[in-house]
């Protein structure tokens, strides 16, 4: 029988475990117990090394309610040049807010930049499903051992 194996902990910004971990979720309903094993193990390891993003990403209460209003508009203005010039109203009265979220958006960007070692878990090549194509490969490739 074939040992689990993981990765000597190795360096990978923020950025690529959430591209990995994008990856991994477009292949979690692929076939093979091995290869599910893993992919679901490494899912649980970067869902909780990006948990801190998620809560640095998220926007004000505050914010939340100026987003509802525009979609509000979006969805019930018709004409164009209309909604344009309620959204514009919107955010001519809310500078504070628009620059506050535009802030947290740069220092967000910043931290997926950032670095952290992790172990993750390596999927054999003898282990990947039959019909998992190019496109899932190379969401997957910094899991897969040779």
């Amino acid at each position: 029988m074939e040992k689990v194996t993981t990765m000597n902990k190795s360096k990978h910004t923020y950025r690529e475990l959430a591209n990995l971990l994008q990856g991994l979720i477009a292949v979690q309903e692929l076939k093979g117990v091995k290869f599910s094993l893993q992919v679901t193990k490494n899912i649980n390891l970067i869902k909780a090394e990006l948990d801190h993003l998620e809560e640095a990403a998220k926007p004000s209460d505050k914010f939340e309610q100026l987003a509802r209003e525009v979609r509000e508009i979006e969805a019930t203005s018709k004409e164009k040049d209309e909604k344009l010039e309620l959204i514009k109203k919107i955010e001519d009265e809310n500078p504070e807010l628009i620059e506050e979220r535009k802030s947290q958006i740069d220092s967000f960007n910043k931290m997926l930049d950032e670095t952290t070692e992790i172990s993750l878990f390596k999927v054999s090549e003898n282990h990947l499903p039959a019909d998992i194509n190019s496109k899932e490969l190379l969401g997957i490739e910094l899991i897969i051992k040779e």
